[in-house]
């Protein structure tokens, strides 16, 4: 029987929670049925504005509404990103998430394996900068060689703009009583709760919870050459940093992956550099002029014929022997990425974004937060197997035990 409204929950609707909510509701076939939020205050201001059922608990809606709704979104901290998404799949609904797609490389492959059995379900990654025109044109451009073959990739951001680089706070603060601490920490180990240092907006920095300037922006920044060159995951990775702590990243780093070459490179491996925290690379070392100012968050290509710069809604730009050259861009319609994922739910489209694809990038990515733990060292990926070859201590950030009364089926 054919859905005449999609019936959605929004699990999160703080921040991008409600920014993702509300561009999801303005589609008109969408009815926004539930809202899930441990913040209270945050709650209300949802199920007053949508007239809607609410909850705490996420694991609480799926059992009283898995019947009635069609679709989730999920936008809470990163940690919780793939438990509520898995449900949502085990369940057979549709499932928008946000970016990075999992905490942990573990997560992201049991994602992309549940969807590949559901290809009936619609799936989407919070990367709503994917679906500009600007950033389809530059893959399209990318996949045409317009910068010859690959020989390195590099990306950089701005951020962290919130805490790194601290051990792990002291003491105990009380719990609001607008916030369910239990339910916010969820899938991760118990800590006490301190005001201010983790909800809202402070999770990011800290292992347990975020995965750092890399969750937050690669996705967002290295989507481009990743789907133009049908990239997977690292043979090897490294991130060099000085000032991690057992708790928290570091507040800048350098992470280096190798990849295995393929037919958009001109050599057996693909050399890709990561920084953050203000960090970037040489213009003159990129093909650049030596003068030219570089954006605060963009990705570069360097192929054996130019460099191609894709900035983070800043547009493309192409450099042959350190000189600017006019680009031809092919002629691409608009989108709007929240919708996008709506129409895919009522099969008429296929997300870009999907699992398939943001789960192999998510599982890049957040290996730079796992090699944090271990700054300096080359740590060795045997994909097939998810796991690190050569530091057997490191597994236990690739996946990791969930909290009791929180596992979720296939994770």
């Amino acid at each position: 029987m054919a859905l005449e409204k999609l019936n959605v929950v929004s699990i999160g609707c703080g921040g991008m929670g409600w920014a993702d909510v509300t561009a999801t509701a303005s589609h008109p076939e969408v009815n926004i049925a539930g809202c899930v939020d441990v913040d209270a205050n945050r709650l209300k201001n949802a199920t007053d504005h949508f007239k809607c059922e609410g909850y705490a608990d996420w694991r609480e809606m799926y059992a009283e509404m898995g019947d009635k709704i069609d679709a989730v979104i999920v936008s809470t901290p990163d940690h919780t990103h793939a438990p509520a998404a898995m449900e949502g799949l085990n369940r057979d609904k549709h499932v928008y998430c946000q970016k990075p797609l999992t905490w942990c490389p573990w997560e992201a492959r049991q994602l992309s394996i549940q969807a590949e059995l559901k290809p009936h379900l619609s799936t989407q990654m919070g990367t709503q900068l994917a679906s500009t025109v600007s950033k389809r044109q530059g893959i399209e451009l990318m996949r045409n060689g317009v910068m010859g073959a690959v020989e390195e990739i590099h990306g950089w951001s701005d951020r962290p703009s919130w805490v790194q680089g601290q051990p792990r706070v002291k003491g105990s603060d009380p719990i609001p009583d607008h916030l369910d601490w239990d339910l916010w920490l969820g899938v991760a180990p118990v800590r006490p709760y301190k005001n201010g240092r983790y909800h809202p907006g402070q999770w990011r920095g800290v292992f347990d919870f975020g995965c750092g300037a890399i969750g937050d922006m690669a996705c967002h920044i290295m989507d481009a050459p990743y789907y133009a060159f049908d990239l997977f995951a690292p043979m090897a990775f490294r991130t060099d940093c000085d000032d991690a702590t057992e708790d928290q990243m570091p507040t800048k780093q350098i992470v280096k992956m190798t990849f295995p070459g393929n037919i958009y490179s001109s050599r057996d491996s693909i050399p890709f550099t990561w920084y953050d925290g203000g960090l970037k690379p040489s213009p003159k070392a990129m093909g650049l002029p030596d003068d030219f100012r570089l954006p605060s968050n963009a990705c570069i290509v360097i192929g054996d014929e130019g460099t191609f710069l894709a900035g983070h809604g800043s547009g493309n730009r192409l450099f042959i022997k350190g000189k600017e050259v006019p680009l031809n861009n092919p002629k691409i319609e608009d989108r709007n990425h929240w919708h996008h994922w709506v129409d895919g739910c009522f099969g008429r489209v296929e997300t870009m974004t999907n699992f398939g694809f943001a789960a192999r990038l998510t599982e890049s990515m957040v290996l730079g937060a796992v090699g944090a733990r271990f700054p300096g060292e080359t740590l060795v990926w045997d994909t097939k197997n998810v796991r690190v070859t050569n530091k057997m201590e490191a597994n236990a950030f690739v996946r990791r035990k969930y909290r009791k009364g929180f596992e979720v089926e296939n994770l």
